[in-house]
Parts: structure tokens; C-alpha cells; sequence
């Protein structure tokens, strides 16, 4: 028995880039040229490190030093998110308690020390979605990722974090594949698997939308949070210098 849903669970894996394609019922879309050009790509190193330390102080895991990728920008795609006033879609309700608590703490914290509070966008769980369960369990997926494939439209110009679902990962990539990209992900599933997986899978495709990762088998739920917390103080911090 225990082969049997082992086998079920690999087939789940190898088969779910092609439902996500089935259930879009588009075409293929082309892929992009490949640039020949060397190029660099401009970092924002202060902030970007402001997110490692929150990692590393969130885990107690010095590897967050070295295992965190930023890709096109993502620091200044989080910070327009919030000057835009847009949601933050999760995948799980874990992983929206998570950057709830975050929030109330931070926010907590500055009326004790008399400090104004941070804009606070509108948090939305992807698994909890109404039809979620009906359509996970007509295509064989996690809640997570049926919750994702009924948001498509909606993720646009979002922040959409991926702290647990695997497979929620992956099925965000494909709809970033077809247009449906959010200004910014980040992608911190923990584990040794499939977590892993679909991490290198999103920082493999030329997806064209802003990200951060974790590398190998490290993040998770708390960290997730970490990031998207830190991200809000970095927006507060530079409205603040603005104004």
C-alpha cells in the first residue's frame, strides 16, 4: 500500500506542469529569445540585506547570509506593491496567520514607542478560496494551487508568497508563464523534496517577474513572514525619508 501511494504521489508530481496547462486552455506561449549580452544585474544591496539579517534573526540559520536570490528588482517591485495599496495573496492559512502576527507585532511595538503605523495591505489565503476544494479535488491538487488557478486574474500586481505549497509554487509560475504576474513573489517552501524542486524551477524559467527565494531546502512559514514584514518597514522607512 505504501508503494502504491508512493507511486500516486510521483505521478502527481510529474503531471502537474501538464494539468496547469490543460486547465489554462491556451496555447504554449513562445519562449523568450535568449540574450547574448552580458549584463549585471543592479542590486539594491542595502535592503536586500536588511531582508537577510530579518531571516537570519526569524531562523537562528546564519545560511540565509548566502542562500537568498533577488531577481529583477524585487525590493523596489515590493515597495511599488505598497505604494499602490495592493493585496498579498498566500497559500495556505498558516502562512497568513504568520504575516498577520507579524503585522500586529510591528504594529504593536509602534504604539508603544509612539511611532507611526505601516500601511497594512489586505492579506488573502489562496486555499481558503470558496471553490478552492470543489476544484482541487476535480483536478488533483493541493487547495493551495486550485486556489491560485481561481485568482489568476486577480494576482496581477500583487505579492504573492509561497511559505509551504509546493505545488502552489509551481502552479503560480505557469500562470506568470501566460501573463498572470504579480509584481513580486517570494518563494520559501521548506523542504527536501518537491520544495526544493519547485524553487529551482522559479529561479530556472525566464518568468520576467520580480522574485526571492531561498535556495536548497531552507525557508518556510516564519521566514516567509520575516520577508514580507521587513519589506513593509523598507517602504515605511523610504515614504518616511520622502516626505
Amino acid at each position: 500500500m505504501t508503494d502504491q501511494v508512493h507511486q500516486t504521489q510521483n505521478d502527481y508530481d510529474l503531471n502537474i506542469s501538464e494539468i496547469y496547462d490543460q486547465l489554462q486552455k491556451r496555447p504554449e506561449p513562445p519562449k523568450p529569445p535568449v540574450k547574448t549580452e552580458e549584463f549585471e544585474e543592479i542590486h539594491d544591496v542595502k535592503n536586500e540585506n536588511r531582508i537577510r539579517l530579518a531571516c537570519i534573526l526569524e531562523s537562528g540559520d546564519m545560511d540565509f547570509r548566502d542562500n537568498l536570490v533577488f531577481r529583477m528588482h524585487p525590493v523596489a517591485a515590493g515597495l511599488k506593491s505598497f505604494k499602490n495599496n495592493s493585496k498579498i495573496y498566500v497559500d495556505t492559512p498558516l502562512v497568513k496567520e504568520a504575516v498577520l502576527s507579524k503585522i500586529s507585532n510591528e504594529q504593536e511595538m509602534r504604539k508603544k514607542e509612539g511611532i507611526e503605523q505601516i500601511p497594512v495591505p489586505e492579506v488573502v489565503c489562496a486555499a481558503t478560496h470558496p471553490k478552492a476544494e470543489e476544484f482541487s479535488k476535480k483536478h488533483n491538487l493541493s487547495k493551495a494551487a486550485a486556489g491560485f488557478m481561481l485568482l489568476k486574474n486577480e494576482i496581477k500586481s500583487s505579492i504573492v508568497i509561497i511559505g509551504e505549497d509546493d505545488s502552489a509554487l509551481l502552479g503560480v509560475c505557469r500562470l506568470v508563464e501566460r501573463g498572470n504576474k504579480p509584481y513580486l513573489i517570494l518563494g520559501f517552501p521548506a523542504g527536501f523534496e518537491n520544495q526544493k524542486k519547485s524553487k529551482e524551477f522559479l529561479e530556472a524559467e525566464q518568468l520576467e517577474t520580480p522574485f526571492i527565494l531561498s535556495q536548497g531546502t531552507k525557508g518556510g512559514v516564519a521566514v516567509a513572514a520575516a520577508v514580507a514584514i521587513e519589506l513593509m518597514k523598507i517602504w515605511d522607512d523610504e515614504k518616511s525619508v520622502k516626505s
